[in-house]
């Protein structure tokens, strides 16, 4: 049976898998608060679900999802009950060893799947650093800043225009879509810790949101596996200095 799951495979099959130039995804996320109403664990669900559904419906060429980085770079939530984070320092030694593990087993079409704003600076600096000390090229993104999503979640969102926010429209609705037995809904409501208002959420937005963030990262990985994301942002080509 075809599994999409890094971690289901048998260590024979992965050469084949590099020799068939398969993507590899690493999704990074968090463990933190998210309110009263949602489980530590709605942005490391998040982005690893969108990972891999968006993995599954890709047919034409193999793509990997690793399990998903999930202590990420949360410091401003550790007033809360529950947020486990890593220093700065950590997580990106995290990320980048991961990186360059991937990378020694043949991969070369490498992909890290954000879910947590706290890890945006961080992940959009990694492909630098993987390049610059390691010669190894990744693309790295944020999944609600994937082609199309700002601009799908703005019409489906009432309160969250194109943004995440924390623990409101949007990451409650997709909660409600992906893991509803985990929302407490009766306690969704803004307290400290909370940006946005979660009483406007839906499981039929999460299922719309949910979709959007699919087709983007599809877009995405199609791109890359052609080689025309990489042509786009002219990875390994010499800009000459005026």
């Amino acid at each position: 049976m075809r599994t999409t799951q890094w971690q289901y495979l048998r260590r024979n099959e992965f050469p084949r898998l590099a020799e068939q130039d398969a993507i590899v995804v690493i999704p990074a996320a968090s463990i933190e608060q998210h309110g009263e109403h949602l489980p530590i664990n709605t942005d490391a669900n998040n982005c690893h679900s969108i990972a891999t559904r968006a993995a599954e419906s890709i047919h034409s060429f193999p793509v990997l999802v690793l399990p998903v980085v999930w202590p990420g770079y949360s410091p401003h939530h550790m007033v809360h009950p529950g947020t486990i984070t890593l220093c700065f320092d950590s997580f990106l030694r995290v990320l980048t060893e991961v990186g360059v593990c991937v990378h020694t087993h043949g991969f070369r079409k490498i992909l890290f799947l954000n879910g947590h704003g706290g890890n945006s600076a961080i992940i959009s600096s990694l492909r630098l650093k993987l390049a610059a000390e390691h010669g190894i090229s990744v693309a790295g993104y944020t999944y609600w800043d994937l082609p199309g999503v700002p601009e799908a979640w703005r019409s489906i969102c009432e309160t969250d225009k194109g943004f995440a926010g924390h623990a409101a429209e949007v990451e409650t609705s997709l909660q409600l879509y992906l893991q509803p037995e985990l929302v407490d809904m009766k306690s969704a409501r803004w307290v400290p810790g909370v940006y946005g208002d979660p009483t406007y959420a839906t499981r039929e937005k999460g299922e719309r949101l949910f979709d959007a963030a699919i087709a983007g990262l599809i877009e995405i990985l199609k791109d890359l596996h052609s080689g025309a994301l990489e042509k786009r942002l002219e990875w390994g080509k010499e800009v000459p200095i005026d």
